[in-house]
């Protein structure tokens, strides 16, 4: 870190000077960018800013108001100090000077013993060059970390950690909707760092660069690219300035780019892996005659409707086991991508003993299956389905059988898009505001807004199976109405937050 105010006034050659400071304490914190010595009047026209100007007095000694000057120019320059060595030629700052100084907030300090200023500018010079050295080492060593994370392809959970290595104190990554993704605990216990973390968080406003804020003071940075944030890493508590700035910008960039690495493997494995079925997805097969061929010469029957299915692991993201238990389907088994395994099959192929059977094989696996199509380019439409099913179906309690849209309805629907930043913005517009008023006061409007959802928008049932009279429930209506930004009578806003509390809950139980 730079070095002070205060920092240089504990250096040996200025303390043998006896500093006493008669003002400015705030600013004793102030970073110093050079020491200065000058004796003249004019000093404001040599200064550029944070320079510790020592004096004996010269250029302040013609009047009170000449020392005045002297201040006012250093105030105005932004200087950091100003320390003036007594003597009998000047044995006093005027009151007048002191009372300038203190209402800006700049440091005086008089020196009651002679000191060399040549020792002290050397001094102080040769801290802020260690400093200024021991900030580039500590770039390059942050560099160096995050390069060789990034080069071993380490986990998000991995380059979290070394962020908080890096800064000695505890990092959290969390995403739009304040779930945390990521815990890096130092010097505390997780439950500790973590403790009413929704609540907290939600006080503390998203910021669109690196920064401080909420009643906390966390240091936060937001995690994306182009404006496009989809979480933040926070330093809730610990030191702040600017290395730990440095350290959560380099380890966002670092995670981003982790994230599209992740998807470049995925676009390589879609090209190289996926073959007839990505082009199928791509619609890149031609016609349908065209395509119903190329069906034909990979083995399949010819049908007159064929069915999208999708199999995937629950836990693990390794294809391989898949591929081996679904090899005596009747039909076209191939890798989408790291974690998805398509089938194109006859409809009159039962899917459900296909479903049994790799369970048994796989205990783990899920099955999912799109919506019957005639022809073989509708079959795009049928996968597409089924994938999004798996991926629902894979967050769910285990189901027999292979698992279809009808089995997931809206719950499904939003598990399935519940990492898209999107949704989680959506959730946030319809409901950030209410659930910062909660955060703040209580007071159990989250509550009433389940009940008046569950009840259909009906006032009197509501207070039957809230036990509140009319009198206190319209008033409370009435702010829930303020706090969602919509009528609550309007079917549509109902049927909106509706969304969103069912997405939030999602999030929650994650």
């Amino acid at each position: 870190m730079p070095v002070t105010v205060r920092e240089a006034l504990a250096l040996p050659v200025l303390a043998a000077g006896d500093p006493v400071v008669l003002g400015g304490d705030a600013g004793l914190d102030a970073d110093i960018r050079w020491v200065h010595v000058s004796e003249v009047r004019d000093i404001g026209a040599l200064l550029v800013g944070h320079e510790l100007v020592l004096t004996t007095g010269l250029g302040m000694a013609a009047s009170p108001e000449a020392a005045a000057d002297f201040v006012d120019q250093l105030v105005v320059v932004g200087a950091a100090g100003l320390v003036v060595e007594l003597s009998s030629a000047y044995p006093r700052i005027p009151d007048l000077a002191l009372r300038r100084a203190r209402a800006a907030g700049l440091p005086v300090v008089v020196l009651n013993r002679r000191v060399r200023f040549v020792e002290v500018t050397e001094q102080v010079h040769r801290e802020i060059v260690a400093e200024q050295y021991d900030d580039l080492r500590f770039v390059g060593e942050v560099h160096q970390t995050f390069t060789e994370l990034g080069l071993a392809r380490a986990p998000m959970a991995r380059l979290v950690e070394a962020a908080a290595d890096l800064v000695g104190a505890s990092v959290v990554l969390e995403d739009l909707s304040r779930r945390v993704l990521v815990a890096a605990a130092r010097e505390e216990p997780v439950d500790r760092l973590l403790v009413d973390w929704e609540r907290r968080s939600r006080l503390t406003p998203y910021l669109r660069e690196s920064g401080s804020g909420g009643p906390e003071r966390w240091l936060t940075t937001p995690v994306g690219i182009q404006g496009g944030a989809w979480g933040r890493l926070v330093q809730p508590s610990g030191r702040r300035g600017g290395r730990a700035v440095q350290v959560l910008e380099r380890a966002a960039q670092a995670v981003e780019l982790g994230r599209m690495i992740e998807r470049d493997e995925t676009s390589v494995q879609l090209r190289v892996h996926g073959g007839f079925l990505l082009d199928l997805l791509g619609a890149r097969v031609g016609s349908e005659a065209a395509a119903a061929a190329r069906l034909r010469a990979l083995g399949v029957p010819e049908s007159g409707s064929y069915v999208g299915a999708v199999a995937r692991l629950r836990s693990e993201t390794s294809v391989d086991r898949l591929v081996a238990a679904l090899g005596d389907v009747a039909g076209l088994v191939g890798v989408l991508d790291a974690v998805h395994v398509g089938l194109l099959v006859p409809s009159d192929v039962d899917l459900e003993v296909v479903a049994r059977a790799l369970v048994r094989d796989e205990p783990d696996a899920v099955l999912a299956a799109g919506p019957p199509v005639a022809g073989v380019l509708a079959a795009a439409t049928s996968l597409r389905s089924a994938r999004v099913v798996a991926d629902v179906a894979a967050s769910m309690p285990p189901y027999d059988g292979c698992v279809r849209q009808a089995d997931i309805r809206l719950p499904g629907l939003l598990m399935s898009l519940r990492e898209d930043a999107r949704l989680q913005e959506f959730a946030e517009s319809e409901l950030g505001r209410l659930l910062e008023h909660e955060a703040r006061h209580g007071g159990g409007l989250v509550v009433l807004l389940r009940q008046f959802l569950a009840v259909g928008g009906s006032k009197a049932e509501l207070a039957r199976v809230a036990h509140r009279n009319r009198t206190s429930l319209y008033p409370a209506l009435r702010r829930l109405e303020e706090l969602v930004g919509h009528p609550l009578d309007d079917p549509a806003s109902r049927l909106s937050l509706g969304v969103a509390l069912l997405a939030y809950d999602q999030g929650r139980e994650l």
